[in-house]
């Protein structure tokens, strides 16, 4: 028996049409196989954040198994940038290391005021209780990474892998949180798409009713 699942029509939103548009100028067969996903009669499946979506062309709506969050906008623009990208360009392999905000090619500018990354919240929401901070990022599809400045890794995307650096606060010092990126996400993602991408996360991270965060998912 298939899963009852919430559909949200993109038009409900303040939405970029330009995008499904976007979308529809590719080889949809091509940006399924290079997005890691797959395409039927008009619609890609996708697996973000742990759950399959559907991205419906002809109907210019996202459908999510029931019990996701809703389908927003950020998630729609990381979704349709994200297939559309797989099927316009030839991005490499995933590169399998991570690699800072501010190393990722034009992040330096770009992750600063209004599109800083949003990890403040997650400081404050978690920095006395990172055991809250790991039963959420692993019901999310996390893993304990071995590497000791890492907390967790996620496959958020079939070719997009990103991280979480965390240090609880002290009696000394606040604290820490940032996210890392394989190295070759710009190749996949546009920056805004990528802060876009942060957004939804953190968000997803706070979504139990944290009073600390008018993040949007």
């Amino acid at each position: 028996m298939n899963a009852p699942r919430q559909i949200i029509k993109t038009s409900n939103l303040p939405f970029p049409v330009a995008l499904w548009d976007d979308l529809a100028s590719v080889d949809p067969f091509r940006a399924a196989s290079k997005a890691g996903g797959f395409y039927n009669q008009g619609v890609f499946t996708i697996d973000f954040l742990n759950a399959p979506y559907l991205i419906d062309t002809a109907a210019k709506c996202i459908v999510a198994p029931e019990g996701c969050s809703k389908v927003s906008l950020n998630k729609s623009l990381v979704l349709l940038v994200y297939l559309f990208t797989c099927g316009k360009t030839e991005p490499p392999a995933p590169a399998g290391r991570l690699v800072g905000p501010m190393e990722i090619p034009g992040g330096a500018m770009f992750f600063r005021g209004p599109h800083a990354l949003p990890t403040p919240p997650l400081a404050k929401a978690f920095g006395h209780n990172s055991q809250a901070l790991t039963e959420k990022a692993l019901a999310l599809g996390a893993e304990r990474e071995s590497d000791p400045k890492a907390l967790f890794k996620w496959q958020v995307l079939p070719k997009i892998e990103i991280a979480l650096y965390f240090d609880e606060a002290d009696d000394e010092f606040e604290a820490f949180c940032q996210y890392g990126f394989d190295a070759h996400i710009h190749f996949y993602l546009p920056l805004d798409a990528i802060w876009a991408l942060t957004n939804v996360v953190t968000a997803e991270l706070l979504i139990s009713g944290c009073p600390f965060t008018n993040v949007n998912v």
